[in-house]
């Protein structure tokens, strides 16, 4: 079983959920985690499985722990270095505008990227901005690639439409493709 992961929280540090990194430390140490670091202040911890759970039980076990110590609806996307190497591969596949960014939507439950790639069609973006839906092997959730222009996140007509939804809170989380690269040179 892979012991080193890393827990992407949804929504930390935007929209009034501030959190310091060194509490959100110890509040992985508190639930009994080892080798902990934050990157980044977006809410990527790195941790060691100490308790042999699989990333369903790791995903609940956080989410609830998170819950408790910060007082708010803790959203948590479990992955391994395999699965992080995986996404930043086919990331590497997508030719992307200079101007632009990858944006990579972690998602833990089937069906809807799809449905945000349905979304993003009917907001008609226009070139360069793009959404990719990514397989990856082994791994039954999609993942999918977002490009779009630098500075244009959450002015761009899908990124204002579901990036600050209530609906896909608990079902993804973006990270820009450096954050992942840094994420995996971490673990």
């Amino acid at each position: 079983m892979e012991k080193r992961y890393c827990a992407f929280l949804r929504g930390v540090n935007v929209k009034g959920t501030a959190m310091k990194m060194d509490r959100l430390a110890a509040s992985f140490s508190e639930m009994g985690f080892d080798n902990i670091k934050t990157i980044q202040a977006s809410g990527n911890v790195l941790f060691t499985n100490t308790h042999n759970k699989n990333q369903d039980e790791l995903k609940y076990m956080i989410e609830e722990g998170l819950s408790r110590y910060f007082d708010y609806e803790a959203n948590v996307f479990i992955r391994n270095k395999k699965e992080i190497e995986e996404i930043i591969t086919a990331c590497s596949k997508i030719p992307t505008p200079e101007e632009c960014h990858h944006y990579i939507l972690l998602c833990d439950k089937k069906g809807y990227m799809e449905e945000l790639k349905d979304i993003f069609m009917e907001v008609s973006p226009s070139l360069p901005e793009q959404f990719h839906t990514v397989s990856l092997e082994g791994n039954a959730l999609p993942e999918a690639v977002w490009i779009v222009p630098k500075g244009s996140t959450l002015s761009s007509d899908f990124g204002a439409k579901v990036l600050g939804s209530k609906k896909y809170k608990s079902i993804f989380t973006s990270r820009n493709r450096n954050t992942l690269e840094k994420v995996h040179k971490s673990l």
